[in-house]
């Protein structure tokens, strides 16, 4: 591991709640390829998160399905290949798709809920065409499975209602039972030099809670590399992600963060880390994904508070 494996942020983080020494064994982890034993797991991924940024610089999460082997990595592992078709074209889905360019940073992570493995990659895209994305590998590691509640994909292209993009400023009564009945949701972060992470938060649902129009977002004790946290500390703007497993839909959302450390009521809902970060949303958009699966719910993450 290099020395420069975490930026000014991370770090910041780290040394602030005490667990630098924890995030320097754990970063050695941190690849500049995909790990080789991962090119199987990504052979079998059906769903992936993509961290981008808008032409405005707002961040948003983007989840995307695809057929199994819809990503793949070259033989030298420094390069992923991310297949993105199918009924409905990714891009409408965000503005932060539709305006990717050649050499735009960009943020990927691979989740398979029902195993509750994790692949995060972060890089650049090499190459855009009719088939996808060309994405130059920067940084690869897998992540612990924590907080994952299991799911499993039961069909493809199940029957559902029709379903249309919708989109606003301001939180809705619909997007606000969304919200609260979540127990999964995915984020997007970017360091002020463009570099993105797309990572995952899990709960029982109801653990992100909703008041006076933000969002109040738990920090669990996690891995110690405080990627997330360490790109709010520097550009405090983030996406969400929340998912409707039951109609193939996502509510993705853009906006501004506040970290806050030392809380001291209800830590028990923070896990004993006594960390939160409120996100108030400045703009939202509901879609249906570009392919439709249908999911088994299957159990709740035991690490869950």
């Amino acid at each position: 591991m290099e020395k420069n494996t975490f930026h000014d942020g991370e770090v910041l983080i780290q040394e602030q709640v005490g667990e630098r020494e924890v995030a320097m064994l754990n970063g050695r982890g941190i690849s500049t390829r995909v790990p080789a034993a991962a090119r199987l797991f990504l052979s079998r991924q059906r769903i992936c998160v993509l961290a981008s940024t808008a032409a405005d610089g707002d961040p948003w999460a983007t989840f995307v399905t695809g057929s199994a082997g819809f990503a793949s990595v070259s033989e030298d592992l420094t390069i992923l290949d991310l297949a993105i078709t199918e009924e409905r074209a990714a891009g409408e889905q965000a503005p932060a798709l539709r305006s990717l360019s050649e050499g735009d940073p960009i943020g990927l992570l691979f989740i398979e809920l029902a195993t509750r493995r994790r692949l995060r990659i972060n890089g650049s895209i090499a190459r855009i065409n009719v088939r996808g994305l060309q994405i130059a590998v920067q940084e690869a590691f897998p992540n612990c499975p924590k907080y994952i509640q299991r799911r499993a994909i039961e069909s493809v292209n199940a029957p559902l209602p029709g379903l249309r993009l919708e989109s606003g400023t301001e939180l809705t009564d619909t997007t606000v039972q969304w919200i609260q009945r979540a127990d999964t949701v995915f984020v997007a972060s970017a360091h002020p030099d463009g570099r993105l992470d797309a990572s995952h938060r899990g709960g029982n649902p109801g653990f992100v809670r909703i008041r006076e129009g933000a969002l109040l977002i738990p920090d669990y004790p996690g891995n110690s590399l405080f990627n997330t946290f360490g790109n709010f500390a520097l550009n405090p703007r983030a996406g969400l992600t929340f998912l409707d497993f039951d109609k193939a839909r996502q509510l993705q959302l853009t906006g501004k963060v506040a970290l806050h450390f030392g809380v001291t009521e209800e830590t028990e809902l923070t896990a004993g880390t006594g960390r939160w970060w409120t996100f108030r949303p400045q703009r939202w958009i509901a879609s249906p994904w570009n392919t439709r699966l249908s999911w088994r719910y299957i159990d709740a993450s035991p690490f869950n508070p």
